[in-house]
């Protein structure tokens, strides 16, 4: 892609609509996108320590160009999403004195943009907020669709709000100085939307599966960034609350969001569980007689490609205490998502204890 240019892919929400904006050096051009919001009001950069070291020149840029910007870190590992490291960021922005005009920009993967959007969603009964994501997992997905949140002890993301940013601008230039494991892990979320929606996607990292992981193709990188921006954002604009469609994007999380809970988000990513979840997901759609068997094997050979890590104590009846207090539960029911072919996923009601247990001898990197 020539660096110069940009892809803006809009999300329509009617008065909640904002732009993804994609493009090579969009972190030093952020004075420039975001002056028209700037009326001299404070301006909190939520980030992390790492990224901060980082990336204080696109800090120093806007501050340079009249921003009035006070920087908050958190830790940047799924340790920071809880109602406490919230509280902590809501009374810094008290001191900073921080009102309703304020914007809060979030810089950095995952964790920081959901702290972030549950921050201003809360903040004052909401203020204004970016997403500026800084890893290839928030790029493609966490960062888009104002999914806010905090996890609790029981589980992942079972405190938040659905509260939509203003803008989320996607510099794929972040992703150089990213570690092959963050870029492994946030691959997994990008396969599923090859999985759900668009065999092409599937297709093109079973192929380039080596020159996406070490981002030896700019093109490529931006292509596949652009392709899951899309369709998360038609997915979005079809079913902003998740009373139905959204729900396909949960493929492969509501058992990868067990793993990560019963190993208390430590030791694994959140794409690496997403991994293990579409592994078992897979293996249920076939159980069913949903998935064909060519399909199965294809889909298994492509997600066992990707180095994980071992899973510890990860027992059954730990995975079906924690998919039990799934917030994708109705009613006593579990919405699980499963494949019917490559390319197209379904909304299933009738997944049983014994299929999500069996499916668990799928969890290893074998």
């Amino acid at each position: 892609m020539n660096q110069s240019l940009r892809q803006v892919i809009p999300l329509e929400l009617g008065a909640d609509s904002y732009d993804i904006t994609v493009g090579y050096g969009l972190r030093m051009q952020l004075h420039e996108l975001l002056s028209a919001r700037n009326n001299g009001q404070q301006w909190v950069v939520l980030t992390q320590d790492s990224i901060y070291a980082l990336y204080r020149t696109v800090i120093d840029e806007l501050e340079g160009a009249g921003f009035k910007i006070a920087v908050i870190t958190v830790p940047g590992d799924e340790t920071a999403k809880n109602i406490q490291q919230a509280e902590l960021v809501w009374s810094q922005m008290v001191q900073l004195g921080c009102d309703r005009s304020s914007v809060l920009l979030a810089l950095g993967g995952g964790v920081v943009g959901d702290l972030g959007g549950f921050v201003a969603s809360t903040y004052m009964r909401g203020i204004p907020y970016v997403q500026i994501p800084t890893t290839l997992l928030a790029m493609i997905d966490s960062a888009i669709g104002g999914k806010t949140a905090v996890n609790l002890a029981a589980g992942k993301n079972l405190v938040g709000a659905i509260y939509q940013p203003k803008a989320v601008l996607v510099d794929p230039g972040f992703l150089e100085t990213l570690p092959t494991r963050n870029v492994i892990s946030s691959l997994g979320e990008a396969i599923k939307y090859g999985f759900i929606r668009d065999r092409s996607i599937f297709a093109t990292i079973q192929a380039r599966f080596d020159d996406l992981v070490g981002l030896k193709d700019n093109d490529l990188l931006s292509e596949i960034i652009s392709k899951s921006c899309r369709i998360k954002s038609q997915i979005v604009s079809n079913d902003q609350f998740e009373n139905g469609e959204r729900k396909l994007l949960n493929f492969g999380h509501t058992i990868g969001h067990a793993f990560e809970t019963i190993q208390d988000y430590g030791g694994i990513y959140h794409g690496e569980a997403v991994l293990y979840g579409m592994k078992c997901a897979n293996y249920i759609s076939r159980k069913k007689g949903l998935l064909a068997e060519d399909e199965y094997l294809e889909a298994q050979a492509l997600l066992n490609r990707f180095p994980l890590p071992e899973l510890n104590t990860v027992s059954a009846d730990k995975v079906l205490e924690v998919v039990s207090h799934d917030k994708k539960n109705i009613n006593g029911k579990l919405s699980f998502i499963l494949l019917d072919k490559i390319g197209n996923a379904v909304i299933n009601t009738d997944v049983s204890a014994d299929d999500i247990v069996e499916s668990l001898s799928q969890a290893s990197t074998t």
